[in-house]
């Protein structure tokens, strides 16, 4: 194995497949990956080695994450840091007494972490599209955008992170737009084109990321957004809303799920709308807790 790959934030699949000693699903692989890139590119910004990684390196990297992240989330990056360090014969960081006790602190302060998600609403989405349509200003554009793609599309933060300019397919003779997502193509509203199209002609990207961070002095970055930038972005919604709740990355999917159910889609029918493997969040997301755990017991005794 070659040690450069695993100093990269671009690690792919097969490359990752290939170390480890296990044979895992294809959806694990892709979240080990992820976690793993996430954390080599923590890694690069703090000028500390990512492999082997020192105990310090990684108790930073999960408070800091703790501040975006649920507890399964923060659990299972240890876990994709602990087999990549397993497979090239390193001491496991993540086993140390430090390691350990960080976790234990955060897993107490997210005591409330299974709490739902609060969902933004159509309602919300007119309040803050009446507050900034007419700014000039790059972040105001772009997210107004963010909010009413994720919240039409039901997108997760991933599917939203990973978007890239050649997903859109515009019609200029019809003012529609198509979406392209894991192969799939899904229209969306005009008044969403719109505010998609006065982001990408205000933000002149030509190619790459369709939605990247934004400096204070108006520059758009080349890379694409991540976990963190898009909680920010949602978290500016709540300020600029003036609302006693706390949105996340998810809360245009939550929000946009239970409007689905009040307008009378069946649960299946907003399960394929939102490429879920499972109808279990969904009915979780309108309510129906008791079927989503049973839901939820089903799917994994199939995997198992």
């Amino acid at each position: 194995m070659d040690k450069k790959h695993f100093l990269s934030a671009q690690l792919d699949i097969d490359t990752l497949a290939a170390c480890l000693t296990k044979q895992y699903s294809n959806n694990s692989l892709i979240s080990f990956k992820n976690d793993w890139n996430n954390f080599v590119e923590f890694c690069q910004l703090n000028n500390v080695i990512a492999l082997p990684a020192s105990t310090t390196a990684i108790r930073i990297f999960i408070e800091k994450q703790a501040k975006v992240k649920k507890l399964a989330s923060i659990k299972r990056a240890l876990i994709s840091i602990s087999h990549i360090h397993t497979a090239f014969e390193y001491k496991d960081p993540t086993q140390s007494i430090q390691v350990k006790s960080s976790l234990g602190k955060i897993r107490v302060d997210k005591v409330n972490d299974n709490k739902q998600t609060e969902g933004i609403s159509s309602d919300m989405l007119d309040e803050l599209k009446h507050q900034l349509f007419n700014s000039v200003e790059l972040k105001d554009i772009r997210d107004l955008a963010i909010w009413h793609l994720m919240f039409e599309l039901l997108l997760k933060r991933g599917e939203l992170r990973d978007l890239q300019l050649d997903d859109i397919c515009f019609n200029d003779e019809t003012n529609s737009c198509l979406v392209q997502i894991h192969q799939n193509y899904y229209a969306i509203s005009e008044e969403t084109t719109e505010l998609l199209n006065r982001w990408l002609q205000h933000s002149n990207i030509h190619d790459g990321h369709l939605f990247r961070a934004i400096d204070r002095h108006q520059n758009v970055a080349v890379n694409g957004l991540n976990d963190s930038s898009i909680y920010r972005i949602f978290r500016r919604a709540n300020e600029l809303l003036n609302l006693e709740i706390n949105f996340s990355g998810l809360s245009a999917r939550v929000g946009a799920t239970k409007e689905l159910a009040q307008r009378g889609y069946s649960i299946h029918e907003i399960q394929e709308m939102g490429r879920w493997v499972s109808p279990a969040m969904p009915n979780q997301y309108i309510g129906n807790t008791e079927r989503s755990e049973r839901q939820k017991s089903v799917f994994k005794t199939k995997k198992a």
